[in-house]
């Protein structure tokens, strides 16, 4: 006989274990999610609910796509929602000030899902809220597989490690309670695994992606200004008049990789391969073009210290360029 119902229990335990993987000191806390989204809405709503006398909250935006869908609830629930371009954040601190007093917490990104663009004014945001106690949610797609932060009392480091996995850090002062995660299935032993691989399978390697990006510039240069901070776990090329997703197919075909497995080592945000249309303009700030979308290849480290790999991504963008070449 099926007895229909979840024991709360296996997720605070599974909490602790994610603490112990991840090595957090005594005073910080965790808590495991399916994912940055359901990881970034639990603990938005969660903090509206538990503090429902403080009716404002800031935004940056144009960082990251995990934040879409949120603001229509604050918009309807008469927030005053503080909202800002990451572009249009030059003073930081005169940003803070803008904020109203009973701001609630301010979402923002430290580095971006796609190019690994690191944004400059993430720690000084945090440390500005912690000193006025607003809570700070601040995401991190990959940086915190490279650095580590300071978890201030009022600060939420929301860290993405798969597209199922997620894990909220936080600080003395958050005290929320779960919506609905604690009422989900879980598998202890099958997040903490997926966790512990996910952790031990990132790396950096700066002399490695400039000297890929220098070789690659003439064909197809960098989609970040030189100068930018950055990750450097993964390398930028865009192609303008070729389809990234039809270079990618000859790279594994010259190195003898399926696309499941290729995949893992690269990707595109060209449309044809996500079979998608509305996945990075809507949220994107500046928005890229859709020639640069197309065209844009992102190379992890795996393929980067294969031999020659340059010269084989340059000689099959010729092949693709020349199989849409007309012959007179």
């Amino acid at each position: 006989m099926l007895i229909d119902v979840v024991r709360p229990e296996t997720w605070e335990e599974l909490n602790d274990q994610v603490k112990t993987c991840l090595g957090l000191e005594p005073r910080i806390r965790a808590r495991a999610y399916q994912g940055l989204s359901q990881a970034v809405y639990e603990i938005s709503q969660s903090t509206a609910h538990f503090m429902s006398h403080k009716k404002a909250i800031g935004v940056v935006q144009g960082q990251t796509s995990v934040f879409e869908g949120l603001l229509g609830y604050y918009y309807k629930e008469t927030y005053e929602v503080n909202a800002r371009s990451h572009s249009q954040i030059t003073d930081v601190k005169e940003w803070v000030e803008s904020l109203k007093k009973d701001t609630c917490f301010v979402l923002f990104s430290e580095d971006h899902p796609v190019t690994g663009e690191l944004y400059p004014f993430a720690d000084e945001l945090d440390r500005l809220l912690n000193e006025k106690r607003i809570f700070s949610f601040r995401v991190s797609h990959a940086r915190h597989f490279h650095e580590s932060v300071e978890i201030r009392p009022y600060t939420v480091r929301l860290c993405s490690y798969t597209p199922t996995v997620s894990v909220a850090v936080l600080g003395e002062r958050f005290r929320s309670p779960a919506l609905q995660v604690q009422n989900q299935a879980w598998s202890e032993v099958d997040f903490v695994k997926e966790l512990s691989s996910a952790r031990d399978g990132r790396s950096v390697n700066q002399l490695l992606v400039e000297k890929f990006e220098s070789e690659m510039a003439a064909v197809a240069p960098s989609f970040l200004k030189p100068g930018t901070a950055r990750l450097y776990d993964r390398a930028l090329c865009v192609f303008s008049d070729v389809s990234a997703e039809a270079v990618a197919q000859k790279v594994f075909s010259k190195l003898g990789l399926s696309a499941q497995e290729g995949w893992k080592r690269l990707e595109t945000t060209n449309m044809c391969q996500w079979n998608a249309i509305k996945m990075f303009r809507h949220w994107w700030e500046p928005a890229p073009s859709s020639d640069c979308l197309r065209g844009l290849l992102v190379v992890g480290p795996e393929l980067l210290a294969t031999k020659d790999f340059a010269k084989l991504l340059i000689s099959s963008y010729e092949d693709i360029k020349a199989q849409q070449s007309w012959n007179v």
